[in-house]
């Protein structure tokens, strides 16, 4: 990267090197079928003067590759209208080190992923199940450098195992998302899918309609990715196509609601420094309910003479995002909010979710893997899986019961990685059954 900085002569210049080391096993119908490992480096370059900015991405670090890159940027920045709302390039603040980086994990080897994915299988096949899933371990390294004098380097390590186990409709999913695969515990999310996909062996087709529902923490992070990519940016605040440019200091949610990202906080998977090296700070969004603040990168927090947060969308030209976010857990058990459902739904997690109108933040998908009747504080039946159309913000405002445990979990789109509890939400919206 400092080769990078010096072939940049008369503007400003800053490298964002982010470099993945990728293992992968994957399983079908209870075989491994594929073994792989990916490397990969994406260089980012964005050149400055005056307010003119460019933009190049390269893929090759060989000298060649570094001058060409430069020069793309350049001659983007060249041709660029004057912005001028950019601030410029951010100024090196100190940021915290924190260990995200497990030895163990960055050296699994292949014979380690087939064994846990042999649990699966194993376990599976005792119960004339079959077993599908994958194995991940991977390496990433993110580097920030400017000629403004930014240094920011951070290496970190995950794993990630997940499973959806089953016969025909009948299915269970799980997964684990940890930075030490050593966290893993194979036999307990085969107990986990394999519970969830033999509990009733026919699944009964229900009406649509209001339901009070229990979501375990894979459904709640795709509600929560919403907020995430849409509400809590600055950038969606100052457009006004958030609720929060309207209702900061204001209850939006339910008194239990609380949630916040925390880069340094490691209970997740933090990273103590945005994509233009800024360190990360903590941000309140919803507190007991009530709107605080969003989060800015440091276009963004020039707009209102503000500094930024550190939360500078991984990819130029994006929104602010939060990367680590967390939900506050309540008190009660999973075994508690079914006891005291009188009648309702259990949601294991959803399926290609979208967001249908951003202010109010309505929400579509399907239920998947796992869709349970509560009747009586017992759960009853496997009910055919169903769509839910719904205001995530009117949703959180009716949060009765939160879990006191959380658990990392990452949306079905993969945006988000959050720390969160279940949740039992009132009078939940489905608008009708979903046929695979």
């Amino acid at each position: 990267m400092e080769k990078t900085l010096s072939y940049a002569k008369g503007f400003d210049i800053e490298t964002n090197l982010i470099s993945e080391d990728l293992s992968l096993t994957r399983f079908y119908e209870n075989y491994i079928h594929q073994n792989l490992r990916r490397q990969d480096h994406i260089l980012s370059v964005r050149t400055v003067k005056g307010g003119k900015v460019g933009i190049a991405q390269v893929n090759l670090l060989d000298d060649g590759s570094l001058r060409w890159v430069v020069n793309a940027a350049r001659e983007a920045m060249e041709i660029a209208e004057e912005d001028p709302e950019f601030p410029g390039l951010p100024r090196p603040e100190p940021y915290s080190d924190i260990n995200t980086y497990v030895s163990s994990t960055a050296n699994l080897k292949p014979r380690d992923r087939a064994d846990g994915c042999g649990v699966i299988i194993s376990r599976s096949s005792e119960k004339g199940l079959v077993g599908c899933g994958s194995f991940s371990t991977s390496i990433r390294e993110v580097a920030v450098a400017s000629s403004l004098g930014v240094r920011a380097y951070n290496a970190s390590t995950e794993a990630f195992f997940r499973t959806i186990v089953g016969s025909g409709q009948n299915t269970g999913y799980a997964d684990r998302l940890v930075r030490d695969s050593r966290d893993i515990d194979f036999e307990d999310v085969a107990r986990e899918a394999i519970e969830r996909a033999t509990l009733f062996p026919e699944a009964r087709e229900i009406p649509p309609g209001r339901y009070d529902t229990i979501f375990l923490e894979y459904a709640v992070a795709d509600l929560l990715r919403f907020l995430g990519y849409i509400a809590f940016g600055a950038e969606a605040k100052q457009r006004s196509i958030s609720f929060m440019s309207r209702s900061m200091g204001e209850k939006v949610m339910g008194d239990s609601i609380t949630i916040w990202d925390d880069g340094l906080d490691t209970r997740g998977f933090a990273i103590p420094f945005d994509r233009e090296g800024v360190p990360k700070k903590k941000v309140v969004f919803v507190e007991n309910g009530v709107a605080k603040g969003v989060i800015y990168d440091a276009r963004t927090a020039a707009k209102e003479g503000l500094k930024s947060t550190g939360h500078a969308n991984p990819r130029y030209g994006g929104s602010p995002l939060p990367q680590n976010m967390f939900v506050a857990p309540g008190n009660a058990t999973l075994e508690e909010m079914i006891r005291t459902t009188k009648k309702g739904l259990l949601v294991t997690r959803f399926h290609y979710t979208h967001c249908l109108e951003p202010l109010r933040l309505v929400a579509t998908g399907t239920t998947r893997d796992g869709t349970f009747l509560i009747e009586d504080g017992e759960i009853s039946a496997r009910v055919k899986d169903l769509r839910f159309t719904e205001s995530v913000l009117e949703a959180f405002s009716r949060v009765d019961a939160i879990s006191g445990t959380t658990r990392v979990t990452r949306d079905w789109w993969g945006t988000f990685t959050s720390v969160i509890p279940a949740l039992r939400i009132r009078d939940f919206n489905f608008t009708g059954s979903a046929a695979f």
